[in-house]
């Protein structure tokens, strides 16, 4: 029997939380594609898709299909958030398929460190405010850079070293497209300095 999709229902935004990467770890990630690329053999008949630098980001919290009356309420909560988090750094420790060796994600994978659990648990704990239920899986930092659905069996893991400048919280809206998913930046709000704790007060929407 054919299983059903999911639908979103009228007035509905499918949401997550996470953080956009800056130019420098763009520019690094470009550079994992490309050895990726050279590794896989990928260039011709291909079914892999390779994630577009708009759609790379680090998923701090997935809200699922919201309803759109609750969203002020989870943009306040992420510029309290926001200006009580400083501004922090990860690690990019591995680049490898994801969550296990045969799956259909190649990711950059970061350690996890305090600083980004702390973002996350408050993540949590904002769905757990306005009723959503936050999902169960262990929190593992990663940035997707490409899926395929035949798997990346073929891809060995390899570890890596690069420092992550973690700035920002955005709210981003998940849209289907005829290419896959398009992750639409709806608010993106700047962590604090150390030398400016909690002054961030200014939303800064972006549509």
């Amino acid at each position: 029997m054919a299983s059903r999709k999911k639908t979103i229902a009228p007035g509905d935004q499918r949401l997550f939380i996470g953080v956009r990467p800056d130019s420098d770890t763009q520019r690094f990630l470009d550079g994992l594609v490309s050895h990726a690329k050279r590794a896989l053999g990928a260039g011709r008949s291909s079914p892999i898709r390779w994630t577009s630098h708009t759609n790379r980001h680090l998923t701090l919290a997935f809200l699922g299909e919201t309803s759109a009356d609750l969203v002020a309420a989870i943009e306040q909560r992420m510029q309290v958030i926001a200006s009580e988090s400083q501004r922090c750094t990860g690690r990019i420790a591995a680049l490898h398929p994801f969550p296990q060796h045969k799956s259909r994600l190649l990711v950059a994978e970061l350690l996890g460190n305090p600083d980004l659990d702390r973002l996350h648990r408050r993540c949590r704990q904002l769905m757990m405010d306005i009723g959503l239920k936050p999902e169960s899986a262990v929190f593992r930092p990663h940035i997707t850079l490409a899926r395929s659905p035949r798997g990346f069996a073929a891809m060995k893991a390899q570890a890596v070293d690069f420092s992550v400048n973690i700035g920002n919280l955005v709210l981003y809206e998940s849209l289907m497209a005829p290419g896959g998913s398009q992750y639409l930046p709806l608010i993106e709000l700047p962590l604090c300095t150390s030398e400016q704790p909690g002054d961030q007060t200014d939303l800064s929407p972006l549509v």
